[in-house]
């Protein structure tokens, strides 16, 4: 007959093994939100920028990518950059469209951030209020503009299926909010960014 194992030797693997399921756990967690970097700025001034995330497309080839980035010198200003695979011809615009009608157009470009690998990029000065529509709209998608004459359509939110982008962008108002951003996307209708986050309450 096999004889039994002292009691703590039983409850130390049963601690081990919620130890390590904690530590996955939290693991899971941590990929699951988005990369947010708030930093000061050699002038004296403040930062925020968030890692590119994926619009509602599938992992796999062909699926673009949003990252933004904030200084406080230009408090109602983003610069919101569109990464694209598949391509070697340069992203020329974007418009984002949301539900009720409204099209807000990505003309205005600035010098791009560094490309992911695979990638073109290209970086657009937007009203924070651009990034508050990809976070908060009705049903927004994108329409990217490529120079050798092709588009890319694809969603950001469709009701059904929330993009990593658009959760990016929501995590990103929050942190420009907090380091002292302005805007009709950060005050206005609706409560403001707080009641948005459910934090109104």
């Amino acid at each position: 007959m096999k004889p039994l194992s002292p009691p703590w030797r039983a409850t130390r693997r049963l601690l081990t093994s919620a130890a390590l399921a904690l530590l996955a756990g939290c693991a899971s967690q941590q990929a699951l939100v988005p990369q947010v970097r708030s930093q000061a700025t050699g002038d004296g001034g403040q930062s925020v920028s968030v890692a590119p995330e994926r619009l509602t497309c599938q992992a796999g080839p062909g699926c673009p990518q949003l990252s933004a980035r904030w200084l406080s010198g230009k408090k109602g200003l983003a610069q919101l950059t569109i990464y694209l695979p598949g391509t070697q011809a340069e992203i020329t615009g974007a418009d984002v469209m949301v539900g009720g009608g409204e099209t807000l157009r990505l003309r205005s470009r600035v010098a791009s951030a560094d490309a992911l690998p695979g990638h073109v990029a290209s970086s657009f000065d937007v009203p924070l209020r651009v990034i508050d529509r990809i976070a908060y709209g009705s049903r927004p998608w994108m329409r990217i503009y490529i120079a050798d004459g092709r588009q890319v359509d694809e969603s950001i939110d469709s009701g059904e299926q929330r993009s990593r982008a658009a959760e990016a962008m929501a995590y990103f108002l929050q942190a420009v909010q907090s380091a002292g951003g302005s805007g009709a996307a950060l005050e206005g209708a609706r409560g403001g960014l707080l009641d948005r986050l459910g934090g109104g309450k």
